[in-house]
């Protein structure tokens, strides 16, 4: 399954009719081609419904060129669960029973590292001003249109050739704001790409005085913002999946507070860098390949935050921000969690996931770096019930997005870790 683009290409000639989803796609071949995504979808359920329901078969007979990978061995970390050897067939079923996981598989020596918090003294809030003046240039009418403009891919999976054209949307987007960067900004942008076809996207601030220290003996630490920019329908891949929460949220939250970074002026004393990490569903495979290629050219992480599911609040619920509390470095959290008291307007909170669930934040926790995780609200009490489905949507009839909290998180983040040069 190294792209699915002659998958798609394959669907989009089966005739949608019932005649033609009475037989096989094979027997479809050379009929009048209808290339509209519903009836992909409904040739789709048509085969899970004919065989059982099984990803894997329908993958085989939708993909048979790329059919043997399904069979290649990968250690997975069903979350909650010692990690065992399965296959990438299995990770279809263990999406259809909304089993999260992550793929060892590449990077088992990142899982090695001692998980306790880090021994850094936190700084004592001082950027007040500094970050009041970004958080007004906040906008929750630009926040809405990036993500009307990210969910309206079909969905964002990480092999198919949605997924890389969201990714490619979300790199022009950041190019747009780096291009209206005031003199004396110092920005670096890039694609980092992947061994499947969605990349990861980062962009990274310059210290106001270089890319090195002024002082060779003192390296500078980098300031790590993340969100991961792929979505996944847990039925089936290539059914549609806008992830709207899940985690098209924590992608705008955090695009908003670079925009509005830049807009600023922002002129920090080290490296900081906003990440947009392919691949998280399928087992965090994005982030762990960037930490990997970070710890083996010995960059220096300070700090890290994961945004992921920011916004979705249950009808007759306040917003909270809130901080998972597990798996993570619990120094940071408390220190995060006081910087949120400070600069945001809703109650702050934290909660915990059973042991082993996260987000990208855990291939940087378990590498051994501080690393925290923000999210929307306590996932045992207020959890979002349409996230891996086609109803993970904007406009719900029993909730509502609330960007206002989080993305003044990251903003607080980034200035008091990362400083400002007047």
């Amino acid at each position: 399954m190294r792209g699915l683009t002659a998958l798609y290409a394959l669907l989009s000639i089966l005739f949608a009719s019932a005649a033609v989803l009475d037989q096989p796609p094979q027997d479809v071949l050379g009929r009048p081609t209808v290339d509209i995504l519903t009836d992909r979808d409904a040739i789709i359920e048509k085969l899970l419904a004919t065989y059982g329901d099984d990803p894997v078969q329908v993958m085989r007979l939708l993909d048979p060129e790329n059919a043997s990978e399904l069979d290649a061995p990968r250690l997975l970390q069903v979350f909650g669960a010692e990690a065992a050897w399965m296959t990438e067939g299995d990770k279809l079923h263990l999406r259809q029973q909304g089993l999260g996981f992550i793929d060892l598989t590449d990077h088992q020596d990142l899982h090695t590292a001692c998980h306790g918090p880090a021994e850094s003294t936190w700084p004592k809030l001082q950027y007040q001003e500094k970050v009041k003046s970004v958080t007004k240039l906040l906008s929750k009418d630009e926040m809405k249109k990036n993500l009307g403009n990210l969910t309206s891919f079909h969905n964002r999976y990480y092999r198919s050739e949605f997924g890389v054209e969201s990714s490619r949307w979300l790199y022009n987007q950041i190019l747009d704001i780096v291009a209206a960067t005031p003199p004396g900004v110092r920005l670096s942008v890039e694609t980092f790409t992947h061994t499947f076809p969605q990349p990861s996207v980062i962009a990274r601030f310059e210290p106001f005085f270089g890319r090195s220290s002024p002082n060779p003996t003192i390296a500078l630490p980098r300031i790590i913002v993340g969100a991961h920019q792929d979505s996944a329908n847990y039925r089936f891949p290539l059914l549609p999946a806008p992830g709207a929460d899940d985690d098209g949220s924590g992608t705008v939250t955090i695009l908003e507070a670079f925009r509005a970074l830049v807009q600023s002026g922002f002129a920090p004393e080290r490296p900081v860098e906003f990440h947009w990490y392919a691949a998280e569903e399928g087992g965090l495979l994005g982030s762990q390949e960037v930490v990997s290629e970070y710890k083996t050219l010995n960059k220096e992480v300070g700090a890290m935050i994961q945004f992921d599911m920011t916004a979705y609040v249950p009808k007759g619920e306040v917003p909270v921000v809130t901080f998972i509390t597990t798996d993570v470095d619990s120094n940071l959290t408390n220190w995060t969690m006081t910087l949120a008291e400070e600069y945001c307007t809703s109650v702050v909170g934290g909660a915990k996931l059973f042991a082993g669930a996260g987000s990208d934040h855990m291939s940087w926790h378990r590498a051994g770096f501080p690393a925290i995780f923000a999210a929307e609200g306590d996932p045992f009490r207020t959890f979002n019930p349409y996230i891996h489905t086609s109803g993970d949507r904007m406009d719900l009839a029993d909730g509502e997005f609330s960007f206002e909290n989080l993305r003044t998180v990251a903003v607080g983040f980034v200035v008091e870790l990362g400083g400002w040069v007047e």
